[in-house]
């Protein structure tokens, strides 16, 4: 003990001295220290691939957002009809109504906002979808645990961008509008549960509140919210807010709700509705197969249920041993447990009410965010189970997945993409006036004149239809009698200059559809003109069309083109432009050279 003492005290009189002047010692004095150059080591090939794999999902979705038309599409034109006065002014009186019975003030907002400051670019929707996406990003990645480390981390993080950016997620980024609605609901909704995970109750409720003003898929956030306090042991308080929060916003809701009128479109019984919400869920795992889809979505349903379970089975373990709940196992999981009941109580919500028209409504691409997410927070618990042989292979089974849902995703993309080239057409329908061909193409006629003094394109002063700089427009003449005209040659042929219009009359209000290429290549533009050579019409080029590149030697697979006219017009006639020179396609009739 006096040995000890005898330490202590000099121990503290080296520290009294420390403040004074030095004095000399029969301490050895100390070495000179050396300094070791710190050598950068670059990232391994593995590290580096899985960057990648993390930061192109997210390219690539903004890249579908850039490439998408700019004009916009379906729910941008009724949301702001139904929410703006005639001369397009934001009235707040109704707000208060549901559309398809989700609420739609923050979209209204941004549609609106688009609409006013952008000419309603379906580009900045789609880019600002793809910002909302990355929120939902960061918020799990935030969520993850510090223990997981290394390349599983990154593997992890790597899945999660495949998933959220996903090929089957392209109806978001592609059709800017159908992103916001969703995301203005879910984002916030994800960012909230992140917030409950690490226990700050009050930026969660006033997350979920914003999400339940956007989008119905926001609904479950309270329930979500409330489960993560409750396996976290917070206070009362927090457990109890979020679920009151959810009550008041289930009785507005339903207030707001208009009645149902009429029966169903389908003849219900038990198993449709469980076929409904499996397909939601299981949509992650299929795209055209209904049955791989409802198995898929059973079996995430049943995982998730376990996984709930387990949780809630070892918050009571833990209270009975009179365990501290802040261990990675039990703590951890807590806003994992919430977001995928989350979205299985949103999959239950969209499959309880889309299945009036399928058992398999879910496969609607619409709806694929529910189950990718869903997917994302179980591949983040098994990330977490400290298994050896799962912290063992968790890199592929991570890339498996994430990479595996990723390719699923693109035969839906390929289904969005084609509705690209022909949005063109609904352009030049609203500025001829070809009402028929607006409202097949869901912009709503009756409020063409409104869009049109709100300055939203295609109402705006850069409209064209393509020609070039000094090409024709709508109203200007061209001389019919200077054009070449394209034959209409059946193959196998070596002719490389052809077209035909798959009609028996050229006339105005109703979509024209044909083929068209010069010197094997496509078309730069349509036009239809009347019988005098004034411009009424055009539409799109550029179209795919697999007959004519498979019948024809040596010609472009995108020959084909739609056009629309205003209506009235009776025997006009089609032409197409390519580099500044023009040609009739003077074929109007008989069956399609190109099909034999």
């Amino acid at each position: 003990m006096d040995r000890i003492f005898e330490v202590g005290k000099t121990r503290m009189s080296e520290r009294v001295d420390e403040s004074t002047t030095i004095a000399a010692t029969d301490t050895p004095p100390e070495a000179p220290r050396t300094t070791k150059t710190a050598r950068f080591k670059a990232p391994g090939l593995g590290v580096i691939a899985l960057w990648g794999l993390l930061v192109a999902p997210v390219v690539l979705a903004l890249a579908e957002a850039l490439r998408s038309p700019r004009l916009n599409y379906w729910d941008f034109w009724r949301v702001f009809s139904i929410t703006t006065d005639a001369d397009g002014t934001l009235d707040p009186t109704t707000f208060v109504r549901l559309y398809n019975d989700h609420p739609v003030i923050t979209v209204a907002l941004t549609f609106w906002a688009d609409a006013k400051f952008f000419a309603g670019s379906n580009w900045v929707l789609g880019v600002a979808t793809v910002v909302l996406a990355l929120c939902v990003f960061a918020a799990l990645w935030r969520m993850l645990p510090q223990q997981l480390t290394g390349h599983r981390r990154l593997a992890v993080l790597a899945a999660f961008s495949l998933l959220i950016f996903s090929s089957a997620a392209v109806d978001y980024y592609g059709a800017g509008w159908m992103g916001i609605q969703w995301f203005l609901g879910i984002a916030p909704a994800v960012v909230a549960i992140s917030f409950a995970h690490h226990g700050r109750t009050v930026p969660a409720v006033v997350l979920g509140l914003v999400g339940s003003l956007g989008h119905g898929s926001a609904f479950p956030v309270w329930i979500a919210l409330g489960l993560v306090a409750w396996l976290r042991r917070d206070r009362l308080w927090k457990v109890l807010l979020p679920l009151l929060m959810g009550l008041a916003v289930l009785i507005l809701w339903r207030l707001a709700a208009e009645p149902t009128v009429g029966d169903p479109p389908s003849i219900l019984g038990a198993d449709t509705y469980l076929g409904s919400i499996a397909s939601v869920l299981g949509r992650t795992w299929a795209t055209l197969s209904a049955d791989t889809a409802l198995f898929g979505g059973i079996a995430m349903l049943v995982l998730i249920g376990l996984a709930v379970v387990d949780s809630v089975k070892r918050r009571g373990t833990a209270i009975e041993l009179r365990a501290e709940l802040t261990t990675p196992d039990v703590k951890g999981d807590a806003g994992w447990i919430g977001l995928i009941t989350h979205m299985a109580l949103a999959g239950v919500l969209v499959g309880v009410g889309r299945a009036k028209y399928s058992n398999v409504e879910g496969l609607t691409g619409r709806y694929s965010v529910i189950g990718l997410i869903a997917v994302a927070g179980l591949l983040a618990l098994l990330a977490t189970r400290p298994i050896e042989k799962i912290q063992r292979n968790l890199v592929p089974i991570a890339l498996v997945i994430g990479l595996g849902t990723y390719a699923v995703g693109s035969t839906n993309a390929a289904i969005v993409r084609k509705e690209y080239a022909t949005q063109p057409v609904l352009a030049v329908a609203m500025q001829a006036g070809a009402d028929s061909v607006v409202k097949k193409m869901n912009a709503y006629p009756e409020n063409l004149e409104k869009y049109r003094r709100f300055g939203i394109y295609p109402f705006t002063p850069d409209f064209t239809l393509g020609c070039g700089a000094n090409g024709p427009e709508l109203g200007t003449a061209i001389d019919v009698s200077r054009a070449a005209v394209l034959p209409a040659v059946a193959p196998p042929t070596g002719e490389r200059t052809a077209g035909f219009i798959e009609a028996s009359t050229v006339s105005g209000d109703r979509k024209l559809i044909g083929w068209a290429f010069i010197d094997g290549e496509q078309a730069d533009c349509v036009l239809v003109t009347d019988s005098s050579g004034t411009v009424v019409g055009g539409g799109a080029v550029g179209l795919p069309r697999r007959d004519v590149s498979t019948g024809f030697d040596h010609v472009t697979g995108r020959a084909g083109w739609e056009a629309v006219a205003k209506p009235g017009l009776k025997d006009g006639l089609v032409f197409v432009s390519r580099e500044g020179r023009l040609y009739r396609i003077a074929s109007i009739s008989g069956k399609d050279p190109a099909n034999g």
